[in-house]
C-alpha cells in the first residue's frame, strides 16, 4: 500500500486536526483578501477608469490605474485619504501654459482642461479677447495663450453719431468685428484694419455700398413728326400729345454713408407702352429762321419793353416783344413770317429784330437798351 492510500485510510485524530486547521487558515485568508479587494472609479482629466485595487488610499488607486502624481497635479480625495468599494478618485494633471497678457509673456500652471477654464484660474476677466478658442481643450504637454485687455476707443460710423466702445480685440478690424459692425462690400475704415487696437483710439468708418433698386418710370411718347407746306418753317402745331407708357427701370446705385453719389441704369422692362405724340412742323419755302444769336439779350429786351409776352398786342401800335411798329416790320421783311410781329414765333421776331438793330443799332429801342446797358 502507498503511504498516500495510508494516510487515507488512517483514522488518526491527530491527522483530522491538521487538516482542519489548513482549511481554516485558508477560509479566514480568502475572507480577508475579499474584504480587502475595492472597485473604484478613477476620473483622469473627464476621463472614468474603473479599476480593482487591493490599496487602502488613493495613491494605490492611481497606481492600479497607471498613473502616478506629479508635482502640479491635483487629486481629490487627498492623495493619503482612506479608500472604500466603490470611492470616486478625480485626477486633474497639470499643463503648462505660456501665457502673454497685453504683451507681457509669462510662464504658469494650469490643471483646466479647457482654455475657458484656464482664464478663470488665472482670474482674467470674462471680456478680454483670446487667442485660442474658449471651448478648445489644453493639450497635456502645454499650449501658448495670448490675451488682451479691452480698449475704449471712439468709433465714428458711416452716419451714426460717434460712440464710446469698449472691447477687446488686436486690430482694428478684428475690432469691428467683434462689435457686430464689420468691414463690407466697399466700406474703409481709418486707422487701417490691419493697425493694432489702442486705448483712446478714434476709428472712423466710411460704409461704400452698392445697392440694385428697381425704379418706376414714365416711357415719353415717341414723336411722329409731319410737314406741313402751308405753314412757317419755325412753327410747329401738336396734333396728338400721345400717351406716356410706363416702365420698370433697374439701377446700380452707389451710396456712401447712406448718401447717394451715383446710379447707373442697368436695363428696363417697359409693361405699359407708350402711344405716339403726332406733331405737325412748318416746311413753308422762304420762311426760314436762322439760329438765334444772344437769346439771352433779346429776352431781356422783351421783357422791359412786353413784360416777356412776345404775342402782346395792346392796339396801341406796337406789337410783339420787342414792340415792333407795323411799318417797321414790314420794311425789314417780317411779313414773310406773319402780317404783324405779335402773329409771328419768337424766333421769327428776333431774326426781324437782329435784322434791325444791325442797320438802326440799340437806338431802335432807346429806353430799355439804355437801362439795360446795352448803349
Amino acid at each position: 500500500m502507498s503511504p498516500l492510500s495510508k494516510i487515507n485510510s488512517s483514522r488518526s485524530p491527530m491527522l483530522y486536526g491538521v487538516v482542519a486547521a489548513t482549511l481554516v487558515t485558508l477560509t479566514a485568508g480568502g475572507g480577508i483578501a475579499i474584504a480587502q479587494h475595492k472597485t473604484v472609479t478613477v476620473d483622469v482629466d473627464g476621463e472614468l477608469v474603473s479599476v480593482g485595487t487591493m490599496s487602502s488610499d488613493v495613491n494605490g488607486a492611481l497606481a492600479a490605474a497607471g498613473y502616478s502624481l506629479g508635482e502640479h497635479d491635483v487629486v481629490a480625495p487627498a492623495a493619503e485619504s482612506g479608500l472604500h468599494d466603490g470611492d470616486t478618485v478625480v485626477l486633474r494633471r497639470g499643463r503648462e501654459v505660456m501665457l502673454t497678457v497685453d504683451g507681457e509673456p509669462r510662464t504658469v500652471w494650469t490643471t483646466a482642461l479647457t482654455v475657458d477654464e484656464a482664464l478663470n484660474q488665472f482670474r482674467l476677466a470674462g471680456d478680454v479677447h483670446v487667442s485660442a478658442s474658449r471651448a478648445q481643450r489644453l493639450p497635456l504637454d502645454g499650449a501658448d495663450i495670448d490675451v488682451l485687455n479691452p480698449r475704449t476707443v471712439r468709433l465714428v460710423d458711416g452716419a451714426s453719431a460717434p460712440a464710446e466702445v469698449r472691447l477687446a480685440a488686436p486690430t482694428v478690424g478684428e475690432f469691428l468685428a467683434a462689435n457686430g459692425t464689420p468691414l463690407e462690400q466697399a466700406d474703409t475704415v481709418e486707422p487701417a484694419a490691419d493697425a493694432a487696437l489702442a486705448e483712446g483710439m478714434e476709428i472712423t468708418v466710411t460704409r461704400g455700398r452698392v445697392e440694385e433698386r428697381v425704379v418706376t418710370e414714365p416711357v415719353a411718347p415717341p414723336e411722329q413728326r409731319i410737314e406741313d407746306p402751308t405753314m412757317n418753317m419755325s412753327r410747329t402745331v401738336v396734333e396728338n400729345p400721345g400717351v406716356a407708357g410706363v416702365q420698370d427701370v433697374t439701377y446700380t446705385v452707389n451710396l456712401v454713408n447712406g448718401n447717394e453719389t451715383g446710379r447707373e441704369r442697368v436695363s428696363a422692362t417697359v409693361t405699359v407702352p407708350a402711344q405716339p405724340k403726332v406733331v405737325r412742323v412748318g416746311a413753308k419755302p422762304g420762311t426760314e429762321v436762322p439760329p438765334v444769336e444772344n437769346g439771352a439779350t433779346w429776352d431781356a429786351l422783351a421783357q422791359c419793353e412786353a413784360t416777356g409776352n412776345w404775342a402782346i398786342n395792346t392796339g396801341n401800335g406796337f406789337y410783339g416783344g420787342v414792340q415792333f411798329d407795323q411799318n417797321t416790320w414790314e420794311r425789314q421783311g417780317g411779313l414773310k413770317y406773319a402780317p404783324r410781329a405779335d402773329l409771328a414765333t419768337r424766333e421769327e421776331q428776333i431774326a426781324i429784330a437782329s435784322r434791325t438793330q444791325a442797320t438802326q443799332g440799340w437806338g431802335a429801342w432807346p429806353s430799355c437798351t439804355s437801362k439795360l446797358g446795352l448803349r
